[in-house]
């Protein structure tokens, strides 16, 4: 088994970032999960969760047959 981390704020997961022309950053979200980034870098996950004031939460991936 394996642990993930994703960062949610409200419905929405965090997707990423973009330079605007202002020379800021805009944050992409998503609803669907498996567009999200996922991390397994806590760390990285929870400081990137309070720039944008969401949480970052703990995913456990494991195999399952098919």
């Amino acid at each position: 088994m394996k642990n993930v981390y994703v960062v949610r704020l409200g419905d929405l997961y965090y997707k990423g970032r973009e330079l605007i022309l202002t020379n800021n950053y805009r944050y992409k979200m998503t609803d669907n999960l498996n567009d999200a980034i996922l991390s397994e870098s806590f760390d990285e996950m929870k400081k990137r969760a309070e720039e944008i004031g969401g949480k970052a939460y703990k995913i456990n991936l494991e195999e399952v047959e098919a």
